[in-house]
């Protein structure tokens, strides 16, 4: 990597609610070795620590890795697994309306931005920014998009654990909207936007704060044009880490600057989990035996927030995942 960059693991464990109580202190800053240039040298870090090249992570908290524990995952190619298979739909008859047409962020009132910088109240109103609906359309109905599905108790398995939680704000939106996080882990956040953010993220149920910080603007005149095509980043913002979560949960991500702007961590302690965008989904090489499945939508409510499956060996194990239908669908023909 042409620009060194200084990672820190810490162990990240939500709980429906991101508590951030026992996080460990911060260390003591240090002052930065001399270099002849005008950066100082930090000390390289491993390329899976990195989210992306070029880019600094924010260190906030001393290394250490993942907190050991007893039941922690653990990846194991032998372990005898099956299949699990299901859909996503409304509880009862599948209202036969088509689903809304998103809305167009309004950018004045509840959406209006805080603190607006000179032209930026246009930038956004030109990138023709959407509301979110989560309503999908599939013959000869609708379904709910977006459906967070996760075992949980599963201890080891074929799969391999999931990567750290890494969110970019692209074109006035979080992306991805969703996504899984391991326990003993800290999301990240980036951007390619330019103006500022200053991003909020708490527990959905504790309301536990795990960051709340700005997040500077990508200066556009950092990228320089390469002999023969390709660009090259002079600098690139810096990125901002989570605190350390301790148990498994669902975080909201928002903007204090731009109220549209939303995203969800959700941090597992299993790599057996999903985001369902259509109407049926799929979860290979599960562990035989008894779990529970947690289930949970930015909207709607599930009928069973918590319905047990049964993985034997070799066999597809089928599931149904109802949420109850909201108003808008109902007064549908």
């Amino acid at each position: 990597m042409g620009q060194r960059v200084l990672a820190l693991w810490a162990a990240v464990v939500l709980a429906a609610g991101c508590d951030t109580s026992q996080a460990p202190a911060p260390p003591k800053a240090q002052s930065p070795p001399a270099a002849p240039a005008a950066k100082a040298a930090v000390p390289d870090v491993p390329e899976k620590d990195a989210p992306e090249s070029g880019m600094e992570i924010l260190v906030k908290e001393p290394a250490g890795g993942r907190t050991p524990e007893a039941n922690a995952y653990r990846r194991d190619a032998t372990v005898p697994a099956g299949k699990l298979i299901g859909a996503c739909k409304w509880a009862g008859a599948n209202p036969r309306g088509k689903a809304p047409a998103p809305e167009p962020v309004a950018l004045d009132g509840a959406q209006a931005i805080q603190k607006a910088e000179k032209g930026e109240v246009d930038y956004y109103r030109n990138l023709g920014l959407k509301q979110e609906t989560y309503i999908a359309d599939a013959y000869p109905g609708t379904y709910p998009r977006g459906v967070v599905l996760a075992l949980r108790g599963i201890r080891k398995g074929p799969r391999e654990m999931l990567p750290r939680a890494t969110f970019m704000v692209r074109e006035g939106v979080l992306k991805p909207h969703i996504e899984f996080c391991p326990v003993h882990e800290r999301a990240m956040f980036g951007t390619y936007d330019s103006y500022p953010s200053h991003l909020l993220m708490k527990g959905v149920a504790s309301g536990q704060v795990a960051l709340d910080e700005p997040l500077s603007a990508f200066d556009r005149d950092t990228i320089k044009p390469l002999p023969g095509g390709g660009v090259h980043y002079t600098r690139r913002p810096t990125m901002l880490q989570s605190k350390v979560v301790h148990e498994t949960g669902v975080c909201e991500v928002g903007c204090r600057r731009h109220p549209w702007k939303r995203a969800y961590v959700v941090f597992v302690d299993n790599p057996y989990a999903l985001v369902s965008d259509g109407p049926n989904f799929t979860l290979d090489n599960v562990p035989l035996g008894k779990w529970t499945m947690e289930v949970w939508h930015p909207r709607f409510k599930p009928v069973k927030a918590s319905p047990d499956v049964e993985i034997r060996k070799d066999e597809t194990t089928e599931i149904a995942v109802e949420f109850h239908p909201p108003e808008v669908l109902k007064t549908k023909e």
